[in-house]
């Protein structure tokens, strides 16, 4: 197979410039072949194993598969990270949450070893990119999904980072109460209305319940949440979201209503409005209410 014809067989489910890069890459990651070797006509001289692995890899793309699931890894903050349908695939926006908690828990003056909560932890790229940059930080990651975990603790295994992962929910906190420095959450946020906008490989490759939430309560997870951050963040300490664009100026909003303090929505590397941070009240909240 040419690179021309690898990259047009891809295109019937991308555009041209997209499906050229997906063909660069699956070809690049699985025969290390430079761009150069490839548009060269390195692949018109592969064995008759590796065409026959490469048409494969290519097939899988072609009926919809993510190249993340078709290679078995993401790369994340310098990582790689295992992924397959129990997880989302690791965005590259989603790294703005480890460098700002990194930065956190670089500056406060909390004492060592910092402790650091994610929730809705999926592959673990959030808790164990943070781990690998903090060290000696005692860092806790949730999930519900039990196969999500067992990814999780592969990875952590793989990259040698000490996470203690945990099967929890999201909403029901009640009985997880631990004092942390940071806690930071990229939890399900896309409105079931907006299933009908979203490609079939999102849709038919990632897991449902780690993306969406109903039209009728978008904001279900950061406000429980923020409930529980508000019981037990340190004083001085930190609330990471990421969120729905169209939502994240309400999510802001509730937090300073709760009573967090320094609220800020930053933008993803799209420019648009995708992170909030939130410090916990210097005055203990009573309520919680939002």
């Amino acid at each position: 197979m040419t690179y021309s014809e690898i990259w047009h067989r891809i295109a019937t489910s991308y555009d041209d410039g997209e499906a050229r890069a997906i063909a660069r890459i699956l070809i690049e990651e699985l025969f290390g072949l430079s761009y150069a070797d490839i548009v060269c006509g390195a692949t018109e001289q592969l064995s008759a194993d590796d065409t026959l692995r490469l048409d494969t890899a290519v097939r899988r793309i072609e009926q919809g598969e993510p190249l993340q699931h078709v290679l078995g890894y993401a790369d994340f903050c310098g990582n790689r990270f295992c992924v397959n349908g129990s997880v989302l695939i690791p965005r590259p926006e989603t790294e703005w949450l480890v460098d700002e908690g990194a930065k956190l828990m670089s500056t406060t003056a909390a004492p060592s070893p910092k402790r650091i909560l994610d929730i809705g932890t999926g592959s673990g790229c959030i808790a164990i990119s943070l781990k690998i940059r903090l060290g000696d930080a005692y860092v806790e990651a949730w999930d519900i999904s039990e196969e999500a975990l067992r990814t999780a603790q592969d990875n952590a295994d793989a990259l040698k980072a000490e996470v203690m992962f945990c099967k929890r929910d999201a909403l029901r906190t009640e009985n997880t109460a631990a004092p942390w420095d940071l806690i930071v959450s990229n939890p399900p946020y896309i409105c079931d209305s907006e299933r009908s906008a979203m490609d079939d490989n999102v849709l038919l490759h990632e897991p449902h319940t780690a993306l969406f939430v109903p039209d009728d309560d978008p904001l279900r997870f950061y406000r429980a949440i923020a409930r529980y951050a508000l019981l037990t963040l340190n004083t001085g300490g930190s609330l990471l979201f990421e969120c729905n664009t169209r939502y994240a100026e309400a999510t802001g909003t509730m937090l300073r209503d709760m009573g967090f303090e320094e609220v800020t929505v930053s933008d993803d590397c799209f420019g648009l409005p995708r992170f909030v941070r939130g410090s916990s009240p210097s005055q203990p909240s009573p309520s919680g209410r939002a």
